[in-house]
């Protein structure tokens, strides 16, 4: 399960690849952001509620303590997860879409990300270096979950990648850092799965706590702060629905056969 675990942290990363395919060879880039968007949203909301819920649940009932710690334990680590994506989103240029003349803002975007190079780079590589350890973590305990993790964190890095790609093609520098920035960020992600992978035998059930609530904190994170808002950005869009119905399809699939 470890390697099933490991093949999913790299999936994960691999949808930035898609989203840099997707300015080469996709016209509807704006369409296929937003649907994945409303999908990714769903899939997340899913997996909270009917695998990382009932997971941190069960794991509590491993460790000592009285009922009252074990929920001050819980709340304070998903809390942790939560101000760690927030502290590393500080870091990152505003990737959210808003209703502004397109050629504003990618000359915005653009200036904002020259400015800021090295430390985006740095700071998405951390990013999803965290992501995948969550990941790992959460595949090791339930392949189905992981899957509908590694779909949930997946079509939330596609439509990221799809605005980073777009805005670096705005200049021949950008063009130059394209590539090197997409293998970063596809393999970040595999890089925090590796490092749990040679660590996995020494975890103890407190350490697994501890990792599957600040994964819930990430996951929680990124749905309400991020998807969510992206959702009422485009709540008029057609494709928003599309995408929001075939998450309940996708889920009540994963669900069903797992």
């Amino acid at each position: 399960m470890s390697l099933q675990a490991l093949f999913l942290t790299l999936f994960s990363g691999l949808f930035f690849l898609f989203g840099f395919l997707v300015v080469r060879f996709v016209k509807a880039k704006k369409e296929l952001s937003i649907l994945a968007t409303g999908l990714a949203l769903i899939i997340m909301l899913g997996m909270l509620f009917f695998d990382l819920i009932p997971e941190i649940i069960e794991l509590t009932v491993t460790l000592n303590g009285s009922k009252a710690h074990k929920i001050l334990f819980t709340l304070l680590f998903i809390g942790l997860g939560v101000v760690t994506l927030k502290i590393f989103d500080l870091f990152l240029p505003h990737h959210h879409h808003h209703h502004k003349d397109e050629n504003d803002n990618l000359k915005e975007h653009n200036s904002h990300l020259f400015h800021v190079g090295f430390i985006l780079a740095i700071s998405l590589v951390l990013h999803n270096i965290l992501e995948g350890m969550s990941l790992y973590i959460i595949a090791t305990e339930s392949v189905g979950a992981g899957v509908l993790m590694m779909l949930g964190v997946g079509l939330h890095n596609l439509p990221l990648g799809v605005e980073v790609a777009s805005n670096m093609e705005l200049s021949k520098q950008g063009r130059k850092m394209q590539w090197g920035m997409m293998a970063l960020l596809s393999l970040s992600s595999f890089v925090g799965g590796l490092i749990l992978f040679f660590l996995d035998s020494s975890l103890s059930d407190f350490m697994m706590f501890f990792l599957v609530c600040v994964a819930c904190g990430m996951i929680l994170y990124i749905a309400l702060f991020e998807l969510l808002r992206e959702i009422f950005s485009y709540k008029n869009n057609r494709f928003t629905y599309f995408g929001i119905s075939l998450g309940f399809i996708l889920l009540f699939l994963m669900t069903f056969f797992e």
